[in-house]
């Protein structure tokens, strides 16, 4: 009488995804022997996703607001601007290209994200309704540290621009203030919001006097 094969155990793992071996444990891709099949993509980017995934995870249980992202901004250039924001510049180009826009645009949402998430992301992507009274609210706040305050200052939409100190803020769908700056002639994220409109044009006006990018208190 014939027997059927044995079927083969599929490998031990722990909570945290690691094959059991000998004594230890073993990262599941540590267990890996040689290149994975097509169409799948090399161990190391297979690293890069496991590790984006679980600090997802993390970003998930942590705030709230990155998981209802999808009400402000479409989920997948929020999702895409958060992987280049935590991995580099080696994916940018990739990224730029699934998204279909250039790799300077891809960068400043990459940059958003890294200043204030998922709701700076949207805050970047497009002008949103705002409360005419929170903007007036806002320019009175402003008014005191702006370095010449008889020049008009513009409202349009959730944006609020003192461009003679090239200077704006944008109000956020978290409710925060969102502080830009005029750089080559295009206004891009420099600095985490604030609650305070006041204090996001002070932070605006330091960037200025900065080196520009990601700075202290940026998302990492």
């Amino acid at each position: 009488m014939s027997t059927s094969p044995a079927a083969v155990p599929p490998p031990v793992t722990d909570a945290t995804g690691c094959v059991a071996a000998g004594g230890g444990v073993l990262p599941v891709l540590d267990a890996v022997d040689g290149p994975p099949p097509a169409p799948l993509p090399s161990v190391d980017v297979l690293r890069v996703l496991v590790a984006d995934a679980a600090g997802r995870a993390a970003a998930l249980l942590d705030d709230p607001w990155d998981g209802t992202a999808a009400v402000a901004a479409d989920a997948v250039t929020v999702d895409v601007a958060r992987f280049a924001a935590l991995h580099g510049d080696a994916y940018l180009e990739a990224a730029a290209a699934h998204l279909g826009l250039t790799v300077p645009r891809t960068r400043q949402l990459a940059v958003a994200y890294r200043y204030g998430g998922p709701a700076a992301v949207a805050t970047h992507l497009a002008p949103q309704p705002a409360d005419p009274e929170v903007l007036a609210a806002a320019e009175h706040a402003v008014q005191p540290f702006r370095p010449a305050p008889t020049a008009p200052v513009e409202r349009h939409h959730n944006h609020l621009t003192d461009a003679p100190a090239r200077v704006q803020l944008r109000h956020g769908p978290d409710g925060l203030w969102h502080p830009y700056v005029e750089r080559y002639g295009d206004w891009q994220p420099a600095a985490v919001p604030h609650a305070d409109p006041a204090e996001a044009y002070r932070a605006a006006r330091a960037a200025l006097r900065g080196p520009g990018g990601p700075g202290k208190g940026a998302r990492g």
